[in-house]
């Protein structure tokens, strides 16, 4: 164990979290994400028992965000078909919540991506985190940025 370092946060996890650099990508994704087919070559860690809002919270206190991108972080954009039946994201105010405690100075705290274009970026993504998280629309990208 490390002092200060949250125990929701693995060896593996902080062994590549520390190996990225500056605008390398991570993926917080949800139950429903194809993590095994996008992540091939990259690193898989699979939490089931964890949910994004916890990861995140944890992530934020080890991994800088980068201010070079127009947001702190994206998520997948609702597709047509679930837009008019109605699904709601309300996981998405959470996060835009939790980023706002890390003191980022952006207007809008989350953009989006197509759902081929975040799985597209996905694939790019040196971590993905699969977690158990069931809210739909759930997976959110941040980008590695810089300590000063």
């Amino acid at each position: 164990m490390l002092k200060g370092i949250p125990k929701i946060i693995t060896p593996k996890m902080l062994y590549t979290l520390s190996a990225m650099g500056h605008g390398d990508s991570l993926v917080l994704a949800d139950a429903n994400f194809p993590a095994y087919r996008i992540a091939s070559g990259h690193t898989l860690i699979h939490l089931p028992d964890t949910s994004i809002c916890e990861m995140l919270k944890a992530l934020l206190t080890v991994f800088p965000l980068d201010h070079l991108h127009e947001h702190a972080g994206y998520v997948m954009e609702v597709d047509s078909e679930d837009e008019r039946r109605g699904v709601k994201t309300p996981i998405w105010q959470e996060y835009s919540e939790i980023l706002g405690a890390d003191n980022n100075n952006r207007s809008q705290l989350l953009g989006s991506y197509s759902r081929a274009s975040f799985y597209e970026e996905s694939t790019k993504a040196q971590l993905i985190i699969l977690t158990g998280e069931c809210a739909p629309y759930a997976n959110l990208m941040l980008y590695k940025g810089v300590l000063n």
